[in-house]
């Protein structure tokens, strides 16, 4: 893997976090991890993004969106913020 492809994955996963951070309005106060894997699911083609918090509360959190984190949109994590603190 070239160094250039690490730097943009790396900038891909950091600015997913921020908008979870920015969206949920949590700040330094939950842990957030992201990392691209090879999806399971046979109906999904390509790579996948897994999502996991923990929150302030100890709850964990994990959630998988089927786009590759170049491809996750400030809509996708809109749904999830929402989902997780309704």
């Amino acid at each position: 893997m070239q160094l250039s492809n690490v730097v943009q994955d790396l900038w891909q996963i950091q600015r997913i976090k921020r908008l979870i951070r920015t969206q949920s309005m949590s700040g330094p106060q939950c842990l957030i991890s992201v990392r691209e894997t090879a999806c399971k699911d046979p109906s999904c083609e390509g790579p996948a993004t897994e999502i996991k918090i923990v929150r302030f509360d100890l709850r964990e959190v994990r959630t998988t969106i089927h786009k590759a984190p170049c491809d996750v949109t400030d809509e996708d994590i809109t749904k999830f913020v929402e989902k997780i603190w309704l």
